[in-house]
């Protein structure tokens, strides 16, 4: 996938007259393999005929990346206390206020990997100066996906330093510092550092400056290419792994939504939403019915202790139903009063329908007759129960009927008619 290099030699600054930015910035985009497509300077207006919106890669921000001068970026390692990252990132503006002499809250801080215990490397720039240059970018149409300090990309072992030659000025990189200085400085500068090698662009130190350094040192001379520093730069990018992102927190890119992808992530939620309530209802079935059964297992043994109150009472479920079983068969030539009291159990139980709610029941042995209070939906079903047990044997008697909030309420009396 080709690639798109910027790097901003500019603030950008608002026009007054009409809409845009007074900006400039060096231009680069390269092939796959990274061999040089083409590259130039421009203005907006320039770069907007560059970064045309109709072409595919572009609209993926990650091949998208925007260099920064180290001039624009304060490069700092600090110490933060903290026990834990969430602790670290909550304390970092504290601990890098003594570095900068403006308000930290006009400052953006980007950081590196935060561990507890060890130097946080970050890189602080005004927020003015990246929301102008995100805004701007994105008028034109350009999508980013990094923004990267460009001594990031150099050379970050402790016994090198990198030498950018421009002019009458030097950049300066060793480790985690970065310096622009006039070229008169660079001797008092080297001697300062403790290096073995020297990585110069773009021109070569004199034996007099190189002399103020102890011990011996490596020079490494690199001439630019056709494309310049920003080509040097795009290609250790695309070898560095360890830069920083100022594109953190609230500048964060927005990745491009893949079509595809979405109504495929569209049906998975609208599954995993079906298997949910599937699930959920399985639960509230499965409770209801663990309920409900728990419920009718203490009526069960409560009406057996009613009805049996001089037999021991049953411990389980598996013995109520063996002792309930034996008295089912158990019956004599005339008939006994067990037998007589599960025929006017079952009879009832055949009658009631699953909307009827009982209440309470009993059995008076001397007159061999069952008692039940249920709630019945209207007085009409009084009559069923007459109408139905009548054709059994069964003489039906309504004691009492009520009008409740939730029904009627009716207490009747079942026994066999003589």
């Amino acid at each position: 996938m080709p690639k798109l290099y910027l790097r901003v030699l500019s603030d950008a600054l608002p026009k007054t007259e009409d809409e845009g930015f007074d900006i400039n910035v060096e231009w680069l985009i390269t092939e796959n393999n990274g061999t040089l497509r083409s590259h130039g300077t421009a203005d907006q207006r320039g770069l907007e005929d560059v970064a045309d919106p109709n072409i595919d890669w572009l609209r993926d921000p990650s091949n998208t990346t925007v260099f920064i001068p180290s001039d624009f970026v304060l490069r700092i390692a600090c110490q933060v206390p903290g026990r834990s990252r969430g602790q670290i990132r909550r304390t970092l503006p504290f601990a890098v206020e003594e570095f900068v002499a403006s308000d930290i809250e006009s400052m953006h801080i980007a950081h590196g990997v935060i561990n507890p215990g060890i130097p946080i490397q970050c890189n602080l720039l005004a927020r003015e100066q990246i929301e102008n240059w995100i805004t701007c970018f994105k008028t034109i149409g350009v999508h980013i996906g990094s923004m990267v300090a460009e001594a990031e990309v150099l050379s970050q072992e402790p016994t090198e330093a990198t030498l950018i030659f421009d002019n009458k000025s030097v950049l300066v990189s060793h480790k985690d510092q970065t310096a622009v200085i006039a070229r008169e400085s660079l001797g008092n500068t080297l001697a300062a550092l403790e290096i073995k090698k020297l990585v110069a662009l773009n021109g070569t130190p004199t034996e007099l400056e190189l002399g103020q350094i102890e011990g011996k040192v490596n020079v490494e001379e690199i001439a630019f290419s056709e494309g310049g520093l920003l080509q040097y730069l795009a290609e250790c990018h695309r070898i560095c792994a360890t830069y920083i992102n100022l594109l953190q927190g609230e500048y964060r890119p927005e990745r491009p939504r893949n079509e595809v992808n979405s109504r495929w992530r569209q049906v998975a939620g609208l599954a995993a939403a079906w298997a949910l309530i599937g699930f959920v209802s399985l639960l509230v079935q499965g409770w209801w019915a663990s309920s409900e059964a728990g419920r009718l297992e203490g009526e069960v043994f409560a009406f057996y202790e009613r009805v049996f109150p001089e037999e021991s009472q049953p411990v389980s479920v598996d013995q109520l139903r063996r002792r309930m079983t034996a008295k089912l068969g158990a019956s004599t030539a005339n008939g006994d009063l067990s037998s007589e009291f599960i025929g006017l159990m079952a009879h009832f139980a055949k009658t009631a329908k699953p909307g009827h709610n009982l209440l309470s029941l009993s059995y008076t042995e001397q007159r061999r007759e069952l008692t039940v209070e249920v709630l019945l939906k209207n007085y009409d079903e009084l009559d069923v129960y007459k109408e139905t047990l009548v054709d059994k044997g069964i003489e039906v008697e309504t004691t009492s009927a009520e009008q409740e909030e939730r029904g009627i309420r009716s207490r009747m009396r079942f026994r066999y008619t003589r």
